[in-house]
């Protein structure tokens, strides 16, 4: 990540407030399709896998045909809509070259597939050798003075680089693709369970990415470039959930088969070190913004110092949900994921509507502050009762 993060301010410098505008701008654009390329199955397959080990190649193979299908109709909604919505022809072919990323995901069923095993340290290494060999190529592009063209098809590469990484870890933990299975019953009931989460990947993505979309529309490509410069130190830290709770939720889900207590406790923890991490994070780079924006982007991103500043708060939320999303979906609670999601989304897009033209780029971090703080407070409001509670004996 510290790598990544280096190579794209290198970029961000490099292009200036305005292509990096364009460039954020096409990430988000296809970014709004991907709830159609993940299926939201990546969370019901890992729980899955660690309730029915014996299936695994079932379920692998059913869920990459899954994904294949989802993945090849999400890139032609690219497609379609970038012909139907993007009126330049300049960011129109840019659109659709990311949008072939969606083509290389079904293989992160594999990824999942170490998450459910705690093997997440395979991962880990698969992502770092892509991250890095593809942030040589970035690096020679920049130096070599080629445009956002190229640097769009580097970012390609990324997804590339996993597809065949995960792909050789797997084969070298002797385990064999061949032996993947497509269950058409098994197929239907993945989606059906998933399908809310689907749904919800909708939602969250939306207030995840749809104030770029919002701002390009009401202040510009340069506008966009600097809101992004302030989201992208932000975001550097949303591996973290991710990875705590990859690594950790197998062992919550095993340990309510030890007792309705012991699952309790360790929910508690994990929210705990969630929330406490993210202000730890925060607080920090709040205080410190103007000297990040201004060492690593220089000093035509300033304007991002209190974007940065606002946005960075809503880590917190950000971490919460994601322990959130894992509980809800091992209690197969489904709807309340896609609820809160959407009312989340819901507040997201009425107060940019109301707070850019107003008040500008901070009108959007607000924005984004405030609907990622609703869902764990909704949802804390009428879990906690239920966390806090004594288990019932028989």
């Amino acid at each position: 990540m510290v790598v990544s993060l280096f190579v794209n301010i290198w970029i961000a410098r490099y292009l200036g407030p305005t292509n990096y505008g364009t460039l954020s701008y096409v990430f988000a654009f296809v970014g709004l399709f991907s709830f159609i390329a993940g299926l939201g199955l990546n969370d019901i397959l890992v729980r899955d896998l660690v309730n029915h080990p014996e299936k695994r190649d079932e379920l692998l193979g059913t869920a990459f045909g899954l994904l294949s299908a989802g993945s090849f109709i999400a890139f032609l909604c690219v497609v379609i809509a970038s012909f139907w919505l993007e009126p330049s022809h300049v960011v129109r072919p840019l659109i659709i070259v990311y949008g072939a990323t969606f083509l290389f995901s079904p293989v992160s069923v594999i990824s999942a597939y170490f998450q459910a095993t705690v093997q997440a340290k395979k991962n880990a290494m698969a992502q770092m050798i892509g991250v890095i060999s593809v942030a040589v190529i970035k690096i020679i592009l920049i130096l070599l003075g080629k445009g956002i063209i190229w640097l769009t098809f580097a970012f390609v590469l990324d997804y590339v680089a996993g597809a065949i990484l995960y792909t050789i870890n797997y084969r070298a933990s002797k385990l064999s693709i061949r032996r993947w299975s497509f269950n058409m019953k098994m197929a239907q009931k993945l989606f059906s369970v998933s399908v809310f989460l689907m749904l919800s990947g909708v939602a969250s993505y939306l207030f995840l990415r749809i104030d770029q979309v919002m701002i390009k529309f009401y202040l510009g490509d340069a506008a966009v470039g600097l809101y992004a410069a302030a989201v992208k130190l932000s975001e550097i830290w949303y591996f973290v959930p991710g990875i705590v709770c990859g690594s950790l939720f197998p062992a919550i889900i095993n340990a309510k088969k030890s007792g309705e207590a012991i699952y309790k406790n360790r929910l508690k923890k994990l929210y705990i070190f969630l929330g406490g991490g993210a202000f730890c994070i925060a607080l920090p780079t709040a205080i410190l913004a103007p000297w990040l924006i201004k060492i690593m982007f220089g000093g035509a991103y300033a304007a991002a110092v209190p974007i940065l500043q606002i946005y960075i708060w809503s880590g917190i939320g950000l971490f919460l949900d994601t322990g959130l999303d894992r509980y809800f979906t091992n209690e197969n609670r489904l709807k309340l994921i896609f609820g809160y999601n959407l009312l989340a989304a819901a507040t997201n897009i009425i107060l940019n509507i109301i707070l850019i033209p107003r008040i500008g780029l901070t009108g959007a971090a607000w924005a984004t502050l405030i609907s990622y703080s609703i869902y764990p407070l909704c949802a804390f409001t009428i879990h906690m009762k239920n966390l806090y509670s004594k288990p019932q004996t028989v």
